[in-house]
This record gives structure tokens, sequence and C-alpha cells, in this order.
């Protein structure tokens, strides 16, 4: 809570301002009370998000776990949604454990880290920093 004092004319005012959880304001001006409405600071709406959708997390996701590659014989690690890839963390030849992560793809305006669903030697890194990848695509190829 704020408290104001101020002159209109010859008169001296008092007032208290304090911000409801909803957006608006409850000023208080010598004891009488207004509910003020600020367009610019009424809070947006919370969105409901279903399980199925990628949730956003205040600070930074969690880790999406890319899965293998459908193709038989196929050891990639793969998108899980479209996005944009703005980090690989792995280069051909390292050796990675499941869970590590092997890139960050943005999506949604979020960043994702990308991990491996099982370890293995990196063979490939099949995309670069800024590409534009779909779900399911390859982004790193074990050997």
């Amino acid at each position: 809570m704020k408290e104001y004092k101020f002159k209109i004319g010859d008169k001296d005012y008092a007032a208290t301002v304090a911000e409801r959880e909803d957006g608006t304001l409850e000023v208080t001006v010598d004891g009488k009370i207004y509910n003020v409405e600020l367009p610019e600071r009424k809070k947006a709406p919370v969105p409901v998000v279903k399980p199925a959708v990628v949730q956003a997390a205040p600070v930074a996701s969690a880790p999406v776990a890319a899965k293998p590659a459908g193709n038989a014989g196929s050891n990639a690690v793969i998108a899980p949604l479209n996005g944009k890839i703005t980090q690989i963390l792995v280069k051909a030849g390292d050796t990675i454990a499941a869970g590590d992560t092997v890139c960050m793809l943005e999506a949604m305006k979020m960043e994702n880290s990308i991990t491996a669903e099982f370890g293995g030697t990196v063979k490939a890194v099949l995309v670069n920093v800024g590409d534009q990848v779909d779900g399911g695509q390859a982004l790193v190829e074990l050997a």
C-alpha cells in the first residue's frame, strides 16, 4: 500500500492506494474508498492448459524426452514438437547417457531441453542452430 499527500487548490488531501489481486486499485481519499480499474494494469486471465500440451513454467520448462525415431534400426533422438533449435550441446563422437540434454528447442515462446531417451555415442548431429524443425524430425543420430 502506498500513501500520498497532495493539494488541490487550497485543500490538502491524504490518500492510500492498494493493488488488488485482480489488477484493480483500492484508493482511499480522506477516508472515502474508491474502486479504480486501470485497463493497462488489469491482469490477463490464466490460460487453461490441457495435459497433452507442453506446459509453461515460470523460469524454465522441464526437459522434454525425445523419443527414438520410428525407423527400424535407427537410433536417433527426434524432436517431440515443432520449434526452432537454439542450442546444440553435443557433437559427433560424444558419449551420452539416457536423460542427457542434446539440444535446446524453442517452441511456443519457451525453451525446451531435448533429452535422449537412451544412451550411446553421437554418430551425427542432423540439425544446426537456427533450424526450424518438425515434431518427429531426427535431431541427433546415435551409434
